[in-house]
């Protein structure tokens, strides 16, 4: 019982354990996001440099590299110095075709007429510069191909080793790219937990719903980080993996939120999901049918999104107003990620160049932290309340001294089995001898000894046979509904009784006995229970009076 119970104890602690690591990795991971980068921030370094300068446009005058419509022609003549080197930039929302004197070096407006999108979405170009180039005419042509838009550009614009490039490149965005990872890990393993956590009674749908959205919304910003990028290739499939899990992650969020506020806040959230499910089914269809493709409803999407963080904001100071030691967690966690998400969106459509989704990054990571620590705290509660019930429902049904099912158990057997249409049973009644004589000459406490001695052996020798009952100072019952198992129960209880041993003080030994007495319902019997009692109640008083004469 007592390593069962150990290895309850274990298994429920499991999933905090495994929340605990999670939490400290994730915090690892936040002081490092933050912590200057002293070390890559330099433009310039001996192996390449910063060529975002000295591009000119068709009237030969300082060309923008930001927020740029239609098609864009931006040039400049290569030096001596640009030979041989590899110039690096990021582009967005747009189509890139790289000329040197007329010849295309590279292009990728290919992605026209791929499925998803008129353009890749945002990547990485790199091309190599030509040792023979030295005077020649470097053109960069950037089409945006979405009317009346100006959010195509180019950035991070490098010129020298590709290798070093790409690697600082990945040093830049590795913090955010553990970040994200963290986040998708953190939804798979709240998935695994969601069907163990639900058998304990400790969580509910509610569950899932935060699991999915976790994974789905890591998915999204994994992708959408750019680093798999850096890595792998292949800018398009991993753009069309983040617009779709972004899409995506917003009904499970929603469905969550609607499970933990009043029926007022439901019904908003409900209608939310609605919405944006139909956001969502209008932009895959209009991708299909290539009317318009994920960028050119990136807006409705932001729109949906900026409405439920303003709902969860709401629902959370009015949550907080109503209740404020209730659920404190999760409002906080709510509170940040509605803020940061909102500062993500406005720097988004404000368009100050600098990379998105940095700050709904940390927001995501500290709201499922926040709901972890909010889970954690249920959980514990639960724990608590779970092992105190145990131990009153011990109390209640257990003997205190053996830890055998005591007389109350024993009485709700017994009712059980006169309703029980079973037609076998086993009734064995023990009563041990000499108790008094133990208790007098060597003391109540050899007397418990004892006791403990004849409750052990008998659960050992008949426990996985049936249930044993201590139901007086000296007197035990073994109950069994097994068929046909009278001759097991004999072998076993002979070795029950050739295994009590005896009990001593140093001066006098005592023999441990027990006399016992067992009647058995059957096929061919027609006695109710109460008759089998008081029939192995006889034939025990029977075997008592025969040890007595004998020893006589």
């Amino acid at each position: 019982m007592e390593k069962s119970l150990k290895k309850d104890i274990i298994i429920n602690r499991l999933p905090v354990v495994i929340y605990f690591i999670l939490i400290f990795a994730s915090l690892m991971v936040i002081i490092s996001a933050v912590a200057p980068m002293s070390n890559h921030e330099s433009k310039t370094t001996d192996t390449y440099s910063d060529f975002s300068t000295g591009w000119l446009n068709c009237e030969e005058s300082e060309a923008s590299l930001d927020h740029l419509s239609g098609t864009t022609v931006i040039h400049r003549t290569i030096t001596a110095a640009d030979c041989n080197k590899t110039l690096f930039f990021f582009a967005k929302t747009s189509n890139i075709n790289v000329f040197i004197d007329g010849v295309c070096q590279y292009r990728n407006n290919h992605f026209c007429s791929q499925f998803f999108g008129k353009t890749p979405g945002a990547l990485f170009v790199n091309v190599l510069i030509p040792a023979e180039s030295d005077g020649k005419l470097l053109e960069i042509e950037i089409e945006n191909p979405y009317k009346d838009d100006d959010s195509a550009k180019l950035d991070e614009m490098y010129i020298g080793d590709i290798s070093d490039i790409i690697q600082f490149q990945q040093q830049k965005r590795f913090n955010s790219f553990c970040i994200s990872f963290i986040i998708m890990v953190l939804g798979v393993v709240m998935l695994l937990l969601f069907i163990p956590l639900t058998r304990q009674k400790i969580v509910g749908i509610e569950f899932l719903n935060l699991g999915v959205t976790a994974f789905v919304s890591g998915l999204f910003l994994t992708t959408d980080g750019r680093y798999l990028q850096l890595v792998f290739g292949d800018a398009h499939i991993y753009h069309v993996i983040a617009e779709t899990a972004m899409r995506l992650s917003i009904l499970p969020f929603l469905i969550f939120l609607s499970q933990m506020y009043d029926s007022y806040s439901k019904r908003i959230s409900t209608i939310l999901c609605v919405i944006g499910e139909i956001a969502f089914a209008g932009c895959f269809i209009g991708e299909i049918t290539e009317i318009m493709d994920y960028h050119e409803t990136l807006f409705l999407v932001h729109v949906v999104f900026a409405i439920s963080m303003l709902f969860i904001l709401v629902s959370t100071i009015k949550g907080i107003v109503k209740a404020p030691k209730e659920n404190i967690y999760h409002n906080i966690g709510c509170i940040v990620l509605s803020f940061m998400a909102m500062t993500d969106i406005i720097i988004l459509w404000r368009g100050t160049g600098r990379e998105t989704s940095y700050f709904i990054r940390l927001g995501i990571l500290i709201f499922f932290f926040m709901e972890i620590v909010q889970i954690m705290k249920k959980f514990l509660a639960s724990y608590q309340r779970n092992i105190k019930n145990e131990l009153l429902s011990r109390l209640a049904y257990h003997d205190g001294l053996t830890d055998l099912l005591n007389r109350t158990s024993y009485m709700e057997k017994v009712k059980e089995l006169e309703d029980d249409e079973n037609t076998y049973m086993l009734i064995a009644i023990y009563d041990v001898n000499n108790l008094k004589k133990v208790n007098d000459t060597m003391g109540h406490q050899k007397g418990d000894e004892m006791i403990k001695r004849v409750a052990d052996v008998m659960s050992a020798s008949l426990g996985k046979y049936g249930q044993c009952y201590r139901v007086g100072g000296d007197e035990f019952v073994f109950i069994s509904t097994k068929p046909d198992i009278e001759t097991v129960f004999m072998n076993a209880s002979k070795k029950m009784m050739d295994n009590l041993g005896c009990i001593t003080d140093g001066n006098n030994i005592v023999p441990i006995t027990a006399a016992m007495g067992y009647a058995v319902q059957n096929d061919n019997s027609t006695k109710d229970i109460n008759e089998i009692i008081r029939e192995a109640d006889s034939r025990m008083y029977e075997k008592k009076r025969s040890m007595k004469h004998r020893k006589a």
